[in-house]
């Protein structure tokens, strides 16, 4: 790991691991979700599609750029939840719509049967937006935002950029952006668009480690030399204090933190998100214990405890909502932290990974919506 700390976005999660066993199926319908109507589908490249989802009632859907929604679908029988982030910027595919886009993954079930199966008139279950990972509108101050991406991490870069470019005028953005060949660069004639349109304001580079011949972009893997090299171009870097926004796979992650911290950039201007691999999140045969209902306790501050049982196998979030009681989540996929307790008692098992932090695991807390009782528990709010 860099010598930053990374804040709590790092840890956001947007391409988890499928759950197939019965016990580590998806919520039940007291989780709920909306339903949204496949308008039109985008192939971004090859392996990329951009949904623009809308919501048939005309309902609008309300999100910050750089937020999440998790998708519900049913692939081969199974339940499967998965979370993809807006691109676009809010309300500019209309205020009932949404645009997500979706990478395949080697093996994934729902990004490839997004990628193969997805048509206009679908309709999916989605519930969010979630996540923390956001550039807030700006207050008319000159301000600088720079945004390093890896991959399928450019789509909430995307969806801030847009946004800062087209209702901010005094904000200037940069865009670092690598990928292994040119056909995997994702909204490229987009970039270039804004690029063109935002001379001014929006600087790009795009970085290939697989170059064709002629290529004028960057060259090489995002590791912390080539990302100093890049950063020595941008213009405007020196010019102010920037907020750095960091989104792709984890060695990324760790190489950007290395340049940040040669350039002495202050974590306190650096947000991260990491997107993890579906293969990473471990699921294990049921124990004895899960096979088992476990009494639990909550107390939550101002309320009396509320105690009740969670059937065999079930999250705590999922027999707490279940049992009436209202507790805090919003993606159900321990990616954005809503639902983080403190166990008191007890042990629960947690899927991994998650969107705790190393220092987080010490002080015993857990996710609601991740965690199953191995035993009697009692969990008490954080805040």
């Amino acid at each position: 790991m860099g010598a930053l700390d990374a804040p709590r976005f790092q840890a956001v999660l947007h391409a988890l691991v499928s759950i197939s066993t019965p016990l580590e199926s998806s919520p039940g319908p007291i989780l709920r979700a909306r339903t949204l109507r496949v308008e039109r589908v985008i192939r971004e490249t090859p392996d990329t599609v951009t949904l623009v989802l809308e919501d048939p009632s005309g309902a609008p859907v309300t999100f910050v750029p750089g937020q999440f929604f998790t998708v519900l679908v049913t692939v081969d029988g199974v339940p499967l939840r998965r979370a993809y982030s807006a691109s676009c910027a809010p309300e500019a595919e209309g205020p009932s719509r949404v645009s997500l886009t979706v990478k395949r993954v080697a093996g994934g079930r729902v990004s490839n049967f997004l990628n193969d199966r997805a048509s206009p008139g679908m309709t999916l279950e989605v519930r969010g937006p979630s996540g923390s990972f956001t550039a807030a509108p700006g207050n008319g101050a000159v301000r600088h935002l720079v945004l390093v991406a890896g991959g399928s991490g450019i789509t909430p870069l995307m969806s801030m950029a847009r946004t800062a470019l087209a209702t901010e005028p005094t904000t200037s953005v940069s865009l670092v952006y690598g990928n292994r060949r040119e056909q995997d660069i994702i909204f490229r004639e987009a970039l270039e668009t804004l690029a063109r349109a935002h001379e001014d304001r929006f600087r790009l580079r795009l970085v290939l480690s697989e170059p064709p011949s002629g290529w004028k972009g960057g060259v090489g893997l995002l590791n912390r030399y080539v990302l100093e090299d890049e950063f020595s171009v941008l213009p405007g870097l020196e010019a102010g204090p920037a907020t750095w926004f960091i989104c792709g796979p984890e060695p990324m992650l760790v190489e950007a933190r290395a340049a940040l911290h040669s350039w002495g950039v202050k974590p306190e201007r650096i947000r991260e998100e990491l997107f993890t691999r579906p293969h990473l999140r471990q699921s294990s045969a049921p124990t004895a214990e899960l096979l088992a209902p476990q009494p639990v306790e909550i107390r939550l501050r101002g309320r009396e405890p509320r105690r009740f049982v969670a059937p065999a196998g079930m999250t705590v979030l999922e027999a707490a909502l279940s049992a009436g009681l209202s507790l805090q989540y919003s993606c159900t996929l321990g990616g954005c932290g809503s639902c983080r307790l403190r166990l008191v008692e007890g042990e629960v098992r947690m899927e991994e990974p998650n969107c705790l932090l190393p220092q987080e695991r010490p002080l015993r807390h857990v996710l609601a919506c991740i965690s199953r009782p191995l035993s009697p528990v009692v969990l008490e709010d954080l805040y």
